[in-house]
């Protein structure tokens, strides 16, 4: 054979193997990061929630809360329409004196409409919501029912509860950004995000799913109750979460909103 042509077919080969042993490597990298143990467990508890097959194919999902707040005369229904494959919410909240609309995606930004009042949220209400909206439990779920190689799952602690180990959720910045700590059953009983901490209620069924039947914060002054849970396997229409047609563009900086 030509010493050339040999060259050639070496170097053909060689590529091939590093094609390959790339592809492997790649394979090695998927699904959940973190602690074994943890990882585990985080599938248990997605078992108790209804399965992971059933987890794993769900794009959206639409709960009702009932919700009870100290300083509040009215308790109000709140529907959410929560977006799984993406930071996107949509939230009615209706009681006899009270009405008011809120929504945030990447595409249309924070806004609501509080007794017929249209404004804009801060940046900031925008960022809070980015932030946390991939560790609300539904999404984290999801992504645990689907191995999700952009979530780390790992145990770590948490000042003031001794004993207890809590699931941490990274994400690829190494940060935990949310937490769940749960029972023998591998049931949730408390979450957490950056922002907000609440105490779960027993699982509860809802069609094929099951979750927390009630929720209170950790102080006990916000409350709500579970009235209804259902998934599915489409993700909303995008216009969902956009403002209504007319309202006024947002100014960068102006801070309006709240969460």
């Amino acid at each position: 054979m030509h010493k050339r042509t040999h060259n050639l077919i070496t170097l053909a080969l060689a590529g091939l193997l590093l094609f390959a042993a790339k592809g492997s490597f790649a394979d090695e990298r998927t699904g959940l990061r973190g602690d074994p143990a943890a990882i585990e467990d985080a599938k248990a508890m997605v078992e108790t929630m209804g399965g992971l097959a059933i987890w794993r194919d769900l794009e959206s999902v639409h709960f009702v809360h009932e919700w009870d707040i100290v300083n509040r005369p009215d308790r109000y229904l709140e529907n959410e329409i929560l977006d799984l494959t993406g930071p996107r919410s949509y939230v009615t909240m209706d009681s006899e004196i009270y009405s008011r609309t809120r929504a945030y995606s990447p595409e249309h930004g924070y806004w609501s409409i509080t007794n017929g009042e249209f404004a804009r949220g801060s940046e900031e209400s925008l960022a809070n919501a980015m932030e946390r909206a991939p560790y609300s439990i539904y999404r984290l779920a999801r992504a645990v029912a689907r191995d999700d190689d952009n979530l780390e799952v790992r145990y770590g602690t948490r000042e003031g509860l001794p004993g207890s180990p809590t699931l941490e959720f990274a994400d690829t910045d190494g940060e935990p950004h949310g937490w769940i700590i749960l029972n023998a059953r591998r049931e949730p009983i408390i979450w957490a995000t950056m922002q907000y901490i609440y105490v779960f209620g027993p699982l509860a069924r809802f069609g094929n799913l099951e979750v927390p039947n009630w929720a209170t914060t950790s102080n006990g002054l916000v409350r709500y109750e579970m009235v209804s849970l259902t998934g599915a396997p489409q993700r909303p229409e995008l216009d969902l979460f956009a403002p209504p047609d007319g309202a006024p563009v947002p100014r960068r900086g102006r801070k309006v909103d709240t969460d």
